[in-house]
């Protein structure tokens, strides 16, 4: 008969050499494990990094009723997929004076083609019956931007804004564009955001074109009198040129504008709504 101190010193033996064999075989074998620093491929990069003229040029529309956003994304060839969040605040419908979170999500945007377009509700839908939501000022776009296995976020914020017979000033939620602008036959809803890229017409070089880039968009007319449109920048160009890119008819146009040094400002006089880019001279 084998004294218990003996069976116990045999299975302590036992267990060690166990051990070390699962030592050996499953973890001595793979190797060193790599730095962090070398898994690049699972970090999330900023959208800064991506050069100008490779960015999406992003527009957001307003329905005449204001119930949707029509989105559109062009120049995508520079990656291999996309896919958005658009989110916002708006009235909780149950609870008087408390705001909830709403928006959609777009994971189907074939980069291959030319454009993107698709038209989100704010709001619910039930067997065709609309619920728009209401209170809505502003919300976010999210972007996701995807070359090969390295991913690029854009986070960007979006205004929705009316206007109609009397003056109104429309803004970023910066403070950094402000357009004065009035005298329509009615109401109309408008969005002012950042574009993220250039259409890819763009009569200048890209490397000269300061970010960001203000688009302004909306089913509205042209104005029946001129708005005053300023644009405060971050750093001080030299000999800054304003240009605008007209929606309706795909038109680039030169601008009459003034320069603020001390203020950092550009200044111009406009007849209708678009996308408006402040380039640098060289």
């Amino acid at each position: 008969m084998v004294p218990k101190r003996s069976t116990y010193i045999i299975a302590a033996v036992s267990l060690v050499l166990l051990v070390a064999a699962v030592y050996f075989l499953f973890i001595f074998h793979k190797g060193p494990a790599k730095p962090k620093s070398q898994e690049t491929s699972d970090e999330v990069k900023q959208f800064s990094e991506i050069d100008l003229a490779k960015r999406p040029y992003i527009t957001l529309t307003p329905t005449s009723d204001g119930a949707e956003i029509i989105i559109s994304i062009e120049n995508m060839s520079s990656f291999d997929k996309i896919e958005y969040e658009l989110t916002y605040l708006a009235d909780n419908p149950t609870v008087a004076g408390e705001k909830i979170q709403r928006g959609a999500t777009g994971t189907d945007v074939n980069t291959k083609d030319q454009k993107y377009k698709k038209s989100i509700l704010l709001g619910t839908a039930s067997r065709g019956v609309r619920s728009p939501d209401k209170g809505i000022t502003e919300g976010k776009l999210t972007m996701h931007f995807f070359i090969g296995t390295s991913e690029y976020l854009s986070e960007s914020d979006w205004n929705l804004l009316q206007v109609g017979t009397k003056s109104t000033s429309l803004e970023d939620l910066k403070g950094n564009f402000k357009l004065e602008v009035g005298g329509f036959d009615k109401q109309y809803w408008v969005i002012v955001a950042d574009t993220l890229g250039l259409p890819l017409s763009a009569e200048f070089d890209s490397k000269i074109a300061l970010t960001p880039i203000y688009g302004v968009f909306s089913v509205a007319p042209e104005f029946s009198q001129s708005a005053n449109l300023t644009i405060k920048l971050a750093e001080s160009p030299n000999q800054p040129q304003l240009y605008s890119y007209l929606h309706a008819d795909s038109k680039w146009q030169k601008l009459d504008s003034t320069y603020d040094a001390q203020a950092k400002t550009v200044s111009s006089k406009i007849d209708s709504f678009a996308t408006f880019v402040v380039i640098s001279s060289k």
